[in-house]
């Protein structure tokens, strides 16, 4: 049996994984609440339930509501560049809600660089996003000193969403709002899906070019030596992976629903 260490006195079983991550937020001085800590726990069950654990390189959910409870990757909560936790840059708010930049300078660099970390032909990352705002803005991303490739998630610019996996175009869709669960999703050279919430609202064959050799950027896109089109949209959460089936999204969008429901900041 694993003890967790904020309920003293009381034995409490979590996943091992889902331990190490707590363990690694008391060690930062980061009280987690029991509510906290059971939906990471229950994200983490059903993510290997579904059989998609070992898919991710990074989760960030965002727990806790200062800079250092939101900081660490779920996937391997060490605190070290090399384990792509963030690093929060500018005025961005962190609250029981998530992390929320402020459009001007905010972000946070993942460290997880596509060109060594992602593979080319099968690649995701995801965002959940609790504000509605249609302003050109990148919720995710990088590219290569502001050319192509391209590896980033656009949420609702000018009404319009985009995503772009290791191309030098994009997968787009005709957003009505830019309010839920979005995943960009590769499994072949020439597939690429949109994901909002629990469908695939835009599939392309944008081909994969390359991957980008900067770190992919939360709150947005880094281009190496600047950042451009921060956003004001607030995550809830977000992952960067290998690419997932279809049944395998679907799952992935109800762990992390279930996930925010649990928390009371679903949308």
């Amino acid at each position: 049996m694993i003890i967790n260490p904020y309920i003293y006195g009381v034995a409490t079983s979590y996943d091992p994984d889902a331990q190490l991550f707590f363990n690694a937020e008391a060690a930062a001085g980061v009280t987690l609440t029991t509510t906290e800590m059971d939906a990471v726990n229950q994200w983490v069950v059903d993510a290997k339930a579904i059989g998609i654990w070992t898919k991710f390189k990074a989760i960030y959910p965002f727990v806790g509501s200062t800079a250092t409870s939101q900081k660490f990757n779920l996937k391997n909560p060490l605190d070290t560049n090399a384990a792509f936790r963030l690093s929060f840059i500018g005025g961005g708010t962190h609250s029981s809600n998530g992390y929320l930049p402020n459009g001007v300078n905010a972000w946070a660099d993942t460290f997880l660089t596509p060109s060594t970390t992602l593979t080319l032909n099968s690649q995701h990352i995801s965002y959940y996003s609790r504000t509605n705002s249609n302003g050109t803005e990148v919720e995710m991303g990088c590219n290569n000193n502001g050319n192509s490739p391209n590896t980033l998630l656009e949420i609702r610019t000018a009404g319009t969403t985009y995503v772009s996996l290791a191309a030098n175009g994009y997968t787009t869709y005709v957003d009505a709002n830019s309010l839920g669960f979005y995943m960009g999703n590769r499994t072949a050279s020439n597939v690429v899906k949109l994901f909002k919430n629990n469908t695939a609202v835009a599939t392309s064959a944008v081909g994969s070019s390359s991957n980008p050799f900067y770190s992919i950027g939360i709150g947005a896109l880094n281009s190496g030596t600047t950042r451009q089109f921060y956003s004001t949209k607030q995550c809830a959460f977000a992952s960067i992976g290998d690419g997932l089936s279809d049944a395998e999204a679907l799952a992935l969008y109800n762990a992390v629903q279930l996930f925010n429901t649990t928390l009371g900041r679903q949308v």
